[in-house]
């Protein structure tokens, strides 16, 4: 069986396992596939740092879901006002897993610092004229269709 079918089974199996713990304990705000994919990917990347699993580009892609489902939490639980951050969250999320699976880049970490300045400014400056409809504009450029 390749790679890629045993991880998606693992997954599975997780995921109703999980399922059925949550059921058990009733745990409402535990999301059974957000947790196995989770876990699938932690268990393999220590698995890939003790030389036993060699396959970087599941365990990256499964590292994407998960950073990109706190991203959707933290979009649904934060206010409005914090949206502006949507963007250097994210890809600061991608620099870490980056950084983790790969290297350290420092001219990476210096744009990532950088752009959360940025933001940061222009958060701090959302209630001015001059700058409340680019403001604004970013907070909505993900609004739902």
């Amino acid at each position: 069986m390749d790679t890629i079918t045993t991880v998606l089974i693992g997954i599975v199996i997780l995921f109703f396992i999980l399922l059925v713990l949550k059921n058990i304990f009733n745990l409402k705000k535990f999301c059974a596939i957000c947790i196995s994919i989770t876990l699938v990917w932690v268990l393999l990347l220590i698995s890939y740092f003790l030389n036993i699993f060699i396959d970087k580009t599941i365990i990256a892609i499964l590292m994407g879901h998960t950073s990109l489902g706190i991203f959707y939490l933290w979009e649904k639980k934060t206010k409005e006002k914090f949206k502006v951050f949507r963007l250097p969250l994210l890809l600061t999320f991608i620099f870490a897993i980056y950084f983790i699976l790969e290297s350290f880049s420092l001219s990476s970490l210096i744009f990532i610092i950088a752009l959360w300045l940025i933001f940061l400014l222009i958060y701090l400056f959302r209630t001015n004229k001059k700058f409340k409809t680019f403001s604004t504009k970013l907070i909505e450029c993900c609004k739902k269709w």
